[in-house]
């Protein structure tokens, strides 16, 4: 194994987005409220797995996700909705980033949704930002 490649799996992830999100559902839009991120530990093989990279100071990871919109949920339960439109959405998240002098790194890439009652792949676009 080359010396300037470490690989590693990640074991935790607990992200939150506490203003949440712009959601359109049936022409009206909803505020999700605060939406969570969690490994998906249901997801086949690893669910999180990446790559440093110091030949090239890169930092890439690929993460199976679970978002949970839990206010918008209990607003869909209420108005009687399919129990398939307040599941949580899955998504594989790819990111990348340089490697910084201190070792770390901040890493920002596409967000691909798995089929979802509310939010179909082809009209939902998600992303993480690079931070600061």
């Amino acid at each position: 194994m080359n010396q300037d490649v470490v690989k590693f799996q990640v074991t935790e992830l607990a992200a939150s987005v506490l203003n949440g999100v712009l959601v359109e559902w049936q022409g009206k839009e909803f505020d999700s409220g605060p939406l969570t991120i969690e490994l998906d530990e249901t997801a086949q093989g690893s669910c999180g797995e990446g790559v440093l990279d110091y030949s090239q100071r890169r930092a890439r990871a690929e993460f199976h996700v679970r978002l949970s919109f839990p206010e918008l949920a209990n607003i869909l339960n209420d108005l009687g909705v399919s129990a398939e439109l307040t599941q949580p959405v899955r998504a594989v998240l790819r990111s990348e980033g340089k490697i910084l002098e201190d070792h770390s790194f901040f890493l920002s890439g596409r967000c691909d949704l798995l089929p979802h009652g509310l939010l179909t792949p082809d009209h939902t676009r998600a992303a993480v930002l690079p931070g600061t």
